[in-house]
């Protein structure tokens, strides 16, 4: 970038290195196996055919859920990823569905199954179903169908989402006998914050934008219904680099690969941590986070983010 760039320019570089120290794979502060969830505790995951998707299951597993729904358009895969987390933990129970995020109707049976199979035990709710076309960064070249499946997956899903399940999610929080209030988490990209480059396809990063909106405006509107008080954890999360099905779909540049180094399941074992450490991170609710920052570095800065309103979209002025 040249040393005359716009912050907003510069904008995703800033961001991609807001935490000095940086992982590409699990490390203690966040393993999944450290401590148990509040039992019971189910988590839904909403796009787990893919390499996220797994990894989520996977720390979800491995941190003592009970209870574990996975849900994409292909059945069998996420029957395969449901199998690979019983594995694991053998007590978890387990629902495998086939749903179209991009679908109110698909989410919204998700949930009633959901709710009749693991009533109001529903701790966690993650949005990782993404779609990306071809990456091209001209607009006269790129298909109006990508334009089309991008916002009706990456924006729209996520918020039919939060319809189906934030009612389910405030449900559980009351019968629960502890403080914990659940999450609501949509992966993300660092193609949100991007306007320019070579990964500045419009489609994708226009609609990632969008869904991190939702997210915000997710977050401010239940401290309006709530007087206030804060109850569900809202986050959009980035989930790295990843060298997986879909950066394969989307044709990555050759130039861009040496940067996908991160395991899949860094991105699982960090929302885990946020799933149980509400009362750590309560600051960070409604913002931006990437998986790849060190949580005990991300934690000191808490007082800066909070006091600044940092992680979180706005037009400068």
């Amino acid at each position: 970038m040249a040393s005359n760039s716009t912050p907003s320019q510069t904008n995703a570089a800033d961001l991609r290195n807001f935490v000095s120290i940086q992982h590409s794979d699990v490390y203690p502060a966040i393993d999944p196996r450290s401590s148990k969830l509040q039992q019971p505790f189910t988590a839904v995951v909403l796009g787990g055919s893919g390499a996220v998707g797994s990894g989520l299951a996977r720390s979800y597993a491995q941190a003592g859920a009970t209870g574990l729904v996975v849900a994409a358009r292909r059945l069998d895969v996420v029957e395969s990823v449901a199998n690979e987390a019983k594995t694991i933990n053998p007590t978890l129970q387990t629902l495998a569905l086939k749903c179209d995020v991009s679908s109110a109707s698909d989410i919204a049976a998700v949930a009633s199954a959901t709710r009749a199979q693991f009533g109001t035990t529903i701790g966690a709710v993650v949005v990782n179903a993404g779609y990306s076309g071809p990456i091209i960064s001209n607009i006269a070249q790129q298909r109006v169908e990508d334009f089309q499946n991008a916002f009706n997956i990456n924006t729209l899903g996520v918020a039919y989402a939060a319809q189906s399940f934030i009612p389910i999610l405030k449900e559980s929080a009351a019968a629960a006998s502890t403080s914990f209030k659940g999450a609501f988490i949509a992966v993300s990209s660092m193609s949100a914050p991007t306007v320019t480059g070579p990964v500045a396809h419009i489609h994708y990063c226009a609609s990632k934008f969008a869904q991190t909106r939702i997210i915000e405006m997710l977050y401010e509107q239940q401290g309006v219904f709530n007087g206030g008080e804060d109850e569900i954890f809202f986050a959009s999360v980035h989930p790295g680099g990843i060298r997986s099905d879909f950066a394969k779909q989307s044709r990555v540049p050759e130039s861009m690969l040496p940067f996908l180094t991160e395991s899949p399941d860094l991105a699982g074992a960090f929302i885990v941590w946020l799933t149980r450490n509400q009362g750590r991170i309560h600051g960070l609710s409604g913002r931006f986070l990437s998986v790849k920052w060190d949580v005990d570095e991300l934690l000191a800065k808490m007082d800066e983010i909070v006091n600044q309103d940092l992680l979180r979209a706005r037009f400068a002025v």
